[in-house]
């Protein structure tokens, strides 16, 4: 029975769930450019908005944005990708 308990506190530990959604914020293209913003729950300066996407990667006309949050224990990973030209 303790080996039981044992396993499953480990599979619940060890599990993560993900969160995403993409949106096709304009009528603009897809286009060939990425930029990415990304940071954990425990960063100091957590910047992942679509201004820091867009400068991370030369983008001035957004196509589309992808925004995706990862949770794992205690930690959570964002990430927001953003397309266009």
């Amino acid at each position: 029975m303790k080996k039981i308990f044992g396993i499953i506190a480990i599979i619940a530990l060890l599990g993560s769930c993900t969160i995403a959604h993409q949106f096709t914020v304009t009528n603009n293209p897809v286009g060939t450019k990425k930029g990415v913003a990304s940071g954990t729950s425990f960063s100091k300066d957590l910047d992942i908005s679509s201004e820091a996407a867009c400068k991370n990667g030369g983008i001035s006309k957004i196509g589309t944005m992808e925004f995706k949050a990862t949770s794992f224990v205690f930690i959570t990973r964002y990430k927001t990708v953003i397309t266009g030209e």
